[in-house]
């Protein structure tokens, strides 16, 4: 089974089912988010809200669900069908896609991007095309003004939200999240994270995720004692239902993005505890209660008020703010406080690449002008891509010089493997001369903690043994840390 999660179609398959475990975890949240909106809305309203529909009417959004799924699609008789068909699509796309690159817990990503915030805030920027599309595929004046509305607001708050992400960026010198929420890793936990150096900004970003989602007080582009239901007075059934999803799903990341930007993510609020994915949803439901409750309690603003806040006073605080980041981090004030980034490289091709470029471009000349050398880096019995070759083979190289041994390599094809083991030097020892002296720059600064990992003195050395004591520091390129 291990083998074939390495081959093409067992990536594949490993992908898809962590793609499917995704949209299952925020399908099945959707169900019981709505749920709890309305509880949370009744219970400040002095009433018991679902309460039928299975216990405690936990089925109710199921059975509301089901009934949108089996009610007749009504599209108008002047509508453009075609798009009005595809604009629900787009916003419910739109709004999963964004978790693709949400980490629930340390390494628990689909996909960690070193540009994670700008694909989110790309992903986040399309979703406005499906509710102008909707609106002026209804072919009707109150979709088209509310579509009209929506877009001016979302557009309005996300270059507040944008800013408010420019600080936490320049506080952290990353634009992925997972590092983010390892700068507010500290001694002091919940007092280590970003909402304390950033607080006026977490307050920012709460009030324009509720705009940036249409959320009460901001919902105008669904005020329906003005536009009805905005730019959704056309639709019904399904396509409904697919607008609805789509913004549960959007409200329910901006919870995400305020635990991870500000909150510290999965990280545990008090030292001794353990951090985990349970810290991450506790947080996730905490701020959706947050959005609940504001929906409950405040009225709706003015469309002139809501740009006038957005634009007026958003825009040149989050503005200024960053210019006040960028100064204290430079300074370095407050104990580094927004300044958390580490120039330290911590990944193999980072030190290579500060420290190492001139014997890296010779060691990768030299073998791949050795035909013998891919042939004899096999892991599993089919060959390695030789950047990845190289790096095995410095791997190698890297034990043997803190050992003070020399390497004997022999290779068979019966299982697979190459076998490193202690002994005399043979011939095929000299395909890793190439790298000697790029594996002597990563001894140099990374060798006590590479010795450490090192089996006791005269343990038997393999080739999967080096593999796995090193890819706690190179592979899962944690090198360093």
């Amino acid at each position: 089974m291990a083998e074939f999660l390495t081959t093409p179609l067992g990536i594949f398959v490993l992908i898809f089912a962590q793609v499917l475990a995704i949209i299952a975890f925020v399908m099945i949240s959707l169900l019981f988010l709505v749920w709890g909106d309305r509880k949370i809305w009744a219970a400040v309203q002095m009433r018991k809200g679902p309460n039928v529909v299975g216990a405690y009417g936990l089925l109710q959004s199921v059975a509301d669900a089901l009934k949108y799924v089996f009610k007749e699609v009504i599209i108008p008789a002047g509508a453009d069908k075609p798009l009005f068909i595809l604009a629900p699509m787009v916003a419910f796309v739109m709004s999963m896609l964004t978790w693709a690159v949400l980490p629930f817990n340390d390494g628990w990503v689909l996909a960690d991007l070193n540009v994670a915030v700008l694909y989110v805030f790309a992903i986040g920027g399309l979703e406005v095309y499906g509710v102008i599309i909707g609106g002026w595929a209804s072919n009707s004046k109150y979709p088209f003004l509310g579509a009209m509305r929506s877009a001016g607001q979302m557009i309005s708050y996300e270059v507040s939200i944008g800013l408010i992400l420019i600080g936490i960026i320049i506080s952290t010198g990353s634009l992925n999240f997972s590092d983010i929420v390892h700068a507010q890793d500290g001694n002091y936990g919940f007092f280590s994270w970003y909402w304390l150096p950033h607080f006026p900004m977490v307050i920012l970003f709460f009030i324009s995720a509720l705009a940036e989602t249409n959320r009460p007080p901001f919902d105008l582009p669904e005020a329906e004692s003005e536009l009805v239901a905005g730019f959704m007075v056309e639709y019904s059934a399904t396509v409904y239902l697919l607008y609805m999803a789509g913004e549960y799903i959007a409200i329910f990341m901006m919870c995400a993005l305020m635990s991870v930007l500000f909150f510290g993510g999965w990280l545990s609020p008090v030292p001794f505890l353990p951090d985990g994915v349970l810290w991450m949803f506790g947080k996730m439901v905490f701020f959706f209660f947050i959005f609940a409750m504001v929906k409950a309690i405040t009225p709706r603003y003015r469309y002139d008020q809501l740009m006038r806040i957005g634009w007026k006073v958003f825009l040149p605080l989050s503005l200024g703010w960053v210019v006040f980041v960028a100064f204290m981090a430079h300074f370095g004030a407050f104990g580094g406080a927004y300044a958390r980034w580490d120039d330290e490289p911590k990944t193999v091709s980072q030190f290579i690449e500060q420290n190492c470029t001139e014997q890296f471009a010779i060691a990768s000349e030299q073998l791949s002008e050795d035909a013998d050398y891919t042939a004899l880096m096999l892991r599993g019995g089919r060959q390695i891509r030789p950047d990845v070759a190289i790096h095995e083979g410095v791997r190698a190289h890297v034990f043997a010089s803190q050992m003070g041994l020399y390497i004997q390599v022999s290779h068979s094809l019966d299982n697979g493997d190459v076998i490193l083991r202690e002994g005399v030097s043979q011939g095929s020892l000299s395909k890793f001369v190439a790298m000697t002296n790029l594996s002597n720059c990563l001894v140099d600064k990374y060798g006590d903690q590479l010795l450490d990992r090192l089996p006791k003195e005269g343990a038997p050395i393999t080739y999967p043994d080096i593999l796995r004591f090193s890819d706690e520091l190179i592979a899962s390129e944690k090198l360093g840390s």
